[in-house]
């Protein structure tokens, strides 16, 4: 009986326990795909992030943003906002 409900609480303990991350970055636009753009960060990183339909932006290939997203428990990237950045 213990090891069943061990084995019925440690899963639910990993699964909360994997939470979201909430990403805030400077990075520029790589490309532009339908729903979603490829960024790369100042240390080279490159990520593709999806923009939800809720979100009215227009990016440009090459220019600088600030990006804050939330990286999904299935690694996907979500846009939450984004602004230029203005030197």
């Amino acid at each position: 009986m213990k090891k069943l409900l061990l084995l019925l609480i440690v899963p639910v303990i990993i699964w909360f326990g994997c939470s979201n991350t909430v990403v805030a970055e400077f990075a520029t636009v790589k490309k532009i795909k339908v729903n979603s753009i490829i960024i790369r960060n100042w240390g080279g990183e490159t990520k593709e992030i999806v923009i939800p339909k809720t979100n009215d932006y227009s990016f440009e290939v090459e220019k600088e943003y600030f990006f804050n997203y939330e990286v999904k428990k299935s690694k996907k990237a979500v846009l939450i906002s984004a602004e230029p950045n203005v030197p």
